[in-house]
């Protein structure tokens, strides 16, 4: 929908809600340039952040937010990047109660339209500093597609885990649905939560369960998760999926993962060394 709104040259870029939707009026109306809230005004600067305020209490609280946290977030993203900077610094951000969570016009896009939720907007904005990494490094993560999506969201939880858990169904439904292999097949787009709830169940695999690191993940990349496993391990990603859908099987209850709060299971007891 969002290639189609846009043209081949823009592809708008979203991290929503469960459940929240972001209208094409709100995207269009962003297309060229942001285009000022009423009562919008800058709430501060920081090295690599310019934050503004749509000017209700609410945006005010949660512009405050993300100035308190935008810096940590972003030398923690720039440590799992091997220590890369991203280009067209510094990151415009603004709280917008439209946002439905977090978007920007392109993967690469430093200007960042964010929830106006004190609690949320921190982490949902980390979530697009990760994609403007992965823009940057270029070696494979897509934030339009499963890989890219669910790598944000999981660095994103990593930061922030007050977040994790408003993304807890998505795994749950992935497995409900019978668990189709997103892991190797990365032609989902980045609102498909699915999808994502997959990925991101990949990735704390490939972390918790593996023990590889958030940078040596983030350096493997690849075109798909399947990709990003091979690089890592050296195995066949095909049984990369089955032996991650073994170690899930054994925290199925009757068609429900037994999940932490966190929506990280792992490391889980397998009878397979993995």
């Amino acid at each position: 929908m969002f290639r189609r709104l846009f043209g081949s040259g823009a592809r708008a870029r979203v991290f929503l809600r469960p459940g929240a939707t972001l209208s094409t009026e709100v995207l269009r109306a962003h297309r060229a340039r942001h285009t000022p809230a009423l009562r919008e005004r800058r709430a501060g600067q920081t090295t690599n952040f310019i934050v503004f305020s749509d000017g209700t209490a609410n945006g005010d609280a949660a512009a405050q937010a993300m100035l308190g946290s935008a810096e940590g977030d972003f030398q923690a993203t720039q440590q799992w990047f091997g220590g890369l900077t991203p280009p067209n610094l510094p990151f415009y951000v603004y709280a917008d109660p439209n946002a439905g969570g977090a978007y920007h016009l392109s993967c690469a896009g430093t200007d960042v339209h964010v929830l106006s939720d004190p609690a949320l907007a921190p982490g949902f904005l980390t979530a697009e500093i990760v994609e403007v990494f992965e823009a940057a490094l270029n070696n494979g993560w897509d934030c339009g597609v499963t890989n890219g999506e669910s790598l944000s969201r999981v660095l994103a939880f990593d930061r922030h885990p007050e977040i994790a858990g408003d993304f807890n169904q998505t795994e749950q439904d992935w497995w409900a649905s019978g668990h189709p292999d997103h892991v190797n097949d990365n032609s989902a787009g980045d609102t498909d939560q699915l999808a994502s709830g997959c990925g991101d169940l990949f990735l704390y695999y490939l972390h918790s369960q593996l023990t590889f690191d958030w940078p040596s993940i983030c350096s493997a990349g690849g075109p798909a998760l399947g990709a990003c496993y091979r690089s890592l391990t050296g195995y066949d990603p095909a049984q990369g999926f089955r032996d991650f859908i073994a170690a899930l099987s054994t925290i199925d209850q009757g068609g429900t993962l037994a999940l932490p709060p966190s929506g990280n299971p792992f490391p889980v007891k397998t009878s397979r060394t993995q």
